[in-house]
């Protein structure tokens, strides 16, 4: 390794020592943001057990960049809770030089009975729902809107979202904060703002990022969307199942697999929300080339977010300015097919994001002269 090369690097030791032992057979695992630690793969940098609740390992980090990461067992429903059973949020190593990172495990997601949903309304799961077109099966949560159970009650539009566990239920979200999805739709509805409709949120897995990614894995995801998972939901649920009752919606890399599905299929959805989207990134951009070499333009509605609170939505700011600026060229127009909103404070995360899921409930199945609205909010841990 030359000088320069070790200037920009780091050794970093992590020291993980857990409450109880290991049985036999069992490893621990560092998942981050980078090569090194797997990409957020969750067995992606293997640990060694040097003492019966001890266990060491060492990777060669960015000295410059921020690293996230997360302590598993080897896969996510084995990786590292709070006391509560919650999901521990990301850990932080800061930029810096060598150092040894020392973390205690108290408990593991698999070892705790999870709490009670805490969701608004009512709801029904599908556990571990297959796919021919995708690795690993999938929680999927429906909200039902208020009227649902009432006799006779009419067939109703569908939102489908991405990385389910955050959309409704602080207990399953990052940092135990929501998108709120389910209180602000039942006040929107209440207020008679926006249509009832059901929202089908489908869990994340191990693959989101490849999944998510339209250059990627993202046309399989979107073949079990389309092809699975919404002729279920039309043929379980009272579903309006035309384009003109069926939008799609997602957050960061969720972003851009939401306005893939729209963009690809206008057939099935009118119209996509994506926050924070990645539209740049990492060198590609393959929405925005979508949209630059279009011979048609689909009759889609597009709802486009950023922030600019944090290094991670200051970087994908510029990449939905230019999608912003390239749907206009294709002939969107402001406030009847296209809105953009950006919040300049925003940071990369649930509770940012969700003081915007207003607007775009609105802008997609909104209401016109709607009675004013009161805010009952489920308490945050």
């Amino acid at each position: 390794m030359n000088r320069k090369s070790a200037d920009q690097t780091r050794r970093c030791t992590f020291r993980i020592s857990t409450e109880t032992p290991l049985p036999a057979g069992e490893q621990v695992f560092i998942s981050g943001n980078d090569p090194a630690l797997g990409d957020w793969a969750p067995d992606g940098l293997p640990l060694t057990r040097v003492q019966d609740c001890l266990w060491t390992g060492t990777a060669v980090l960015p000295a410059g960049r921020t690293i996230e990461y997360k302590i598993t067992r080897g896969s996510w429903q084995a990786e590292e809770a709070l006391p509560s059973g919650a999901f521990s949020p990301n850990k932080t190593l800061r930029p810096g030089a060598d150092s040894v990172i020392e973390n205690k495990v108290l408990r593991w997601r698999d070892s705790h009975l999870p709490p009670a949903p805490q969701i608004t309304g009512n709801y029904e799961i599908h556990r571990n729902v297959k796919s021919k077109f995708l690795a690993e099966p999938r929680d999927v949560i429906v909200w039902l809107p208020p009227s649902w159970s009432k006799k006779g009650a009419a067939s109703y539009p569908v939102l489908y979202m991405h990385d389910g566990q955050q959309v409704f239920d602080p207990n399953t979200s990052t940092w135990n904060h929501a998108l709120d999805v389910d209180d602000y739709c039942t006040e929107l509805m209440k207020a008679g703002e926006m249509q009832e409709i059901i929202v089908v949120a489908v869990y994340s897995t191990g693959d989101r990022s490849v999944e998510y990614d339209p250059a990627a894995k993202g046309g399989d995801y979107a073949k079990f969307i389309v092809e699975e998972l919404k002729p279920f939901m039309d043929k379980t649920y009272r579903t309006k199942p035309g384009r003109e009752s069926t939008a799609v919606a997602g957050a960061s890399r969720g972003g851009d697999i939401s306005f893939h599905l729209a963009w690809t299929r206008p057939d099935v959805f009118f119209g996509a929300a994506c926050l924070s989207p990645a539209f740049r990134f990492e060198g590609r951009e393959p929405c925005l080339d979508a949209v630059r070499n279009a011979l048609t333009v689909p009759d889609i509605k597009c709802y486009l977010y950023c922030g600019s609170g944090d290094p991670l939505e200051r970087e994908l700011m510029p990449g939905m300015r230019d999608m912003a600026r390239q749907l206009r060229l294709a002939g969107y127009k402001d406030g009847v097919n296209l809105l953009v909103e950006e919040d300049e404070p925003a940071a990369h995360n649930e509770e940012s994001w969700s003081r915007h899921t207003p607007s775009w409930l609105k802008f997609l199945f909104g209401i016109q002269n709607p009675k004013p609205a009161r805010k009952a909010r489920k308490n945050r841990k």
